[in-house]
């Protein structure tokens, strides 16, 4: 307490004193700041105005203005017109520019903020490209100063306030404010036309000259965006390397037709109803590196003519150094709700020859509408160099759950190259219905076109069929060599449709342990036909079971064609073989042969079975022909197998056979629009 007492007691004896020193330095700014600047308000008021008219070359109007001094002083310019050759290129509602404190000290005018609020401004750019907003002040501004109506004007005015123009008026700016303004910005070489709104904008400039931050919150065309920057200011020419700053912009449903002028290298694309909405910022710190981060929501893609597709959300981070020509990914993120979710980092060099590599992660994906997507991004080809080598990019990849060509795969990895034009994958694996697939492909995805090789093994061949049947028709393990190829003509119909029309390969299959269901069961129409004469061991038509069925494969002219299809059932005494071709467009024509031995009727009995129409609809029956040679000969040896008694005798097989045939005559004869005539149909009723 005693050290407080002596300070107090020290200021109360020379409070009188520093009382005397403030009303000191009060009075000397009013004999040399305020009582001056009153004074000469006007003149300093006019001649602000006339140094801005003849410095730009424009005609300035200003309905009302005044000159203020505290709390800090400045000018204030209010209902501002501002012309050029008579035409009105900009109005403000208010404009305060304030003055330095320090500048008034020197008694100039020392300008360092100014603020607008309110107004419109309409510039042109020509189509030589050769006027801006910058070169025409500057070019005006060095005519003006040559005539000699300014000089006079100058002169005029320095006689009035006893100093000479560079000794009164200079310009500092530390900070330009701009809310509520308009821009229209015509640019006459693309003949397009911007409307720029400054809901608030702000331009500053730190205090000691070293920093600068830009604020603009507004729209471009309707289209909010709120942009916010900080950088270290340079002196020309500027040192890329020590260049240091930080963007952020902020947008939400911004419409990328603000870059129209930028998709023309993107011929089949059409960007002009896409939106985006999110966050990207960049900062570029000592160095040649520039780091951006990507927060964005992407929707409403579209091809030219087509319709909006997509909803993309995209997180991405990566690191450009344009003196290095190289660029990293240390994590990109993608998802489209419902079609595809995906991570993945790489990088690409470009110092020599494009050099990239990539490692791909997907959660789940649809091929195709990837390959939609991507194909939206087709580059126009007289951009590159034609005598460039085309960039090498490799990939690796571990995707799960991805659904191509009507299946779903539980999981795929694989490594693969692109070199324009193609894509070649040298070995990839896929787990699929309990079985898996290893093979190697090549894709071209220009054209596009795909040669792919492999072997399956242990599918469940239910779930490899149930994409192109109604019903269940077979169960099985599924085991296959296959090689085929097939490309996209007609871009106007389905994908799917078009690549197995237009599909060529070889192949064989093999099913074991599995059975014939339903519509491929062709026991049923055997045992409909020669089950009250012949007695099929083990088999009561509700279901076929199978050890083994085996055939080669031809694929050509959008259908499969199975030359030497071997079915083999165990204890059953048959055996099964047949041939023929199922389309991919449901149309099949197969014939299959029973083949009994043993103690049947006629040894070596043959039944053919007919599959022909559309698959699944059609009936399988017993060949006609064959039951109708069977039928007479039934009838006339009938005598003949008489002691053989039991269903042997000719009366007992004729009259089942004979019936036979002439109801599968009438069904036949129907279904292909045949007719009986009408006496042999009442005939037949009797």
């Amino acid at each position: 307490m005693r050290s407080w007492d002596v300070v107090n007691r020290y200021l109360e004896e020379n409070k009188i004193r520093y009382v005397s020193v403030l009303v000191f330095f009060g009075l000397l700014f009013l004999l040399i700041v305020y009582i001056p600047f009153v004074q000469r308000k006007e003149v300093y008021k006019e001649f602000v105005l006339e140094q801005l008219r003849n410095s730009t070359g424009l005609d300035i109007k200003v309905a009302d203005s005044d000159l203020y001094l505290l709390p800090f002083p400045g000018i204030e310019l209010e209902k501002i017109e501002i012309r050029k050759d008579n035409i009105l290129i900009a109005v403000s509602d208010k404009v305060d520019i304030d003055i330095s404190w320090f500048g008034l000290l020197k008694r100039m005018i020392e300008i360092r903020d100014i603020s607008i609020n309110g107004g419109y401004l309409h510039l042109e750019r020509r189509k030589d490209g050769s006027f801006d907003i910058v070169e025409y002040l500057n070019g005006k501004k060095k005519q003006v100063e040559q005539k000699s109506n300014v000089k006079v004007l100058f002169e005029d005015v320095n006689s009035r306030i006893g100093f000479s123009t560079e000794d009164f008026l200079a310009v500092s700016l530390k900070n330009i404010e701009i809310d509520n303004f308009t821009l229209e910005y015509n640019e006459h070489k693309h003949d397009h036309n911007y409307l720029v709104y400054f809901k608030k904008s702000q331009v500053s400039v730190s205090f000691y000259g070293h920093d600068v931050d830009l604020l603009f919150q507004g729209k471009i065309d309707d289209q909010p965006i709120d942009l916010e920057l900080t950088g270290a200011l340079q002196k020309f020419p500027i040192n890329w390397e020590k260049l240091q700053f930080s963007a952020i912009l902020k947008t939400e449903e911004l419409s990328l037709s603000l870059l129209r002028d930028l998709f023309y290298i993107f011929p089949i694309a059409d960007f002009s109803k896409t939106k985006i909405s999110g966050r990207t910022e960049i900062i570029k710190e000592e160095g040649t590196v520039f780091k951006f981060k990507v927060r964005n929501q992407i929707k409403d893609l579209a091809y030219k003519g087509g319709l909006p597709f997509g909803n993309i959300r995209i997180n991405a981070d990566f690191d450009l150094d344009n003196i290095q020509k190289k660029i990293s990914f240390p994590f990109i993120e993608a998802a489209w709700e419902g079609v595809a979710k995906a991570t993945a980092k790489g990088s690409v060099n470009w110092k020599n020859r494009s050099l990239g590599q990539f490692d791909i992660k997907a959660d789940y994906g649809d091929y195709h509408n990837i390959l939609k997507l991507s194909k939206l991004f087709k580059i126009q080809d007289d951009l590159f160099d034609p005598n460039s080598p085309p960039g090498i990019f490799y990939f690796t990849a571990e995707l799960n759950n991805i659904f191509a060509f009507k299946h779903r795969f539980a999981h795929i990895s694989m490594e693969a190259k692109y070199v324009d034009p193609l894509l070649s994958i040298p070995n990839f694996h896929a787990y699929i219905y309990n079985g898996e697939i290893l093979g190697k492909a090549k894709i071209y995805p220009d054209i596009p076109k795909i040669e792919v090789e492999g072997d399956a093994h242990r599918l469940q061949v239910d779930k490899v069929l149930l994409p192109y049947v109604s019903e269940k028709i077979m169960q099985g393990e599924l085991s296959s060599w296959f090689s085929f190829e097939t490309q996209i003509r007609n871009h106007s119909r389905d994908s799917v449709i078009e690549l197995f029309a237009n599909m060529k390969g070889i192949g064989n299959i093999t099913i074991k342990d599995g059975e014939l269901l339903g519509y491929a069961n062709f026991m049923i129409p055997v045992l409909n036909t020669l089950g009250k004469i012949i007695a099929f061991k083990g088999v009561d038509g509700r279901q076929l079971k199978f050890s083994t069925l085996k055939s080669d494969v031809k694929i050509a002219n959008n259908e499969m064609y199975f030359p030497n299809m071997k079915l083999e059932i165990e204890n059953s005494g048959m055996d099964v073989d047949g041939k023929g071709t199922v389309g991919f467009d449901q149309k099949i024509d197969m014939r299959i042969h029973l083949r009994l031995g043993g103690k049947y009727i006629g040894k070596g009995l043959q039944i053919p079975i007919i599959y022909a129409g559309t698959f699944g609809k059609s009936i399988p029956y017993v060949d006609p022909i064959w039951l109708g040679s069977v039928y007479t000969g039934m009838t006339l040896l009938g005598p003949y197998l008489l002691p053989l008694g039991g269903p042997y005798a000719g009366g007992v097989a004729g009259s089942v056979i004979g019936e036979y045939v002439r109801d599968l005559w009438d069904g036949v004869t129907g279904l292909f629009g045949g007719s009986e005539p009408e006496p042999n149909k009442k005939q037949k009723e009797k």
